[in-house]
């Protein structure tokens, strides 16, 4: 059975991310999403999250900064960038299946 992650958006675009969203809570997952940096990166810090999702409407720089101050607060949190909200899921499924190898061996 698939485990159910809880999953933190940060995107500029509120339907966007409400697309992000419904893609990942129709897969079972647990969603919270913001339109700030700042808020994600609280967030972050105050609630255990399994992974970020970038959206694709962050300037690249945002992105880089949002994924460094996040994963600072949660160093094992798996951060993946939106490419589509269908490749979020195969995005997170490979990293998940990656992360799972490293800690067999």
């Amino acid at each position: 059975m698939q485990k159910h992650r809880r999953i933190l958006i940060v995107a500029r675009g509120q339907e966007g991310m409400d697309r992000t969203t419904r893609v990942l809570e129709g897969d079972g997952h647990i969603v919270t999403g913001t339109l700030n940096d700042a808020v994600a990166i609280d967030m972050a810090g105050s609630s255990n999250f399994d992974a970020l999702v970038l959206g694709r409407s962050l300037p690249l720089a945002d992105r880089g900064y949002v994924a460094r101050e996040v994963s600072d607060r949660q160093p094992s949190i798996i951060v993946v960038t939106e490419q589509s909200p269908q490749s979020v899921l195969i995005q997170l499924r490979q990293a998940y299946k990656e992360r799972q190898s490293e800690l067999s061996e």
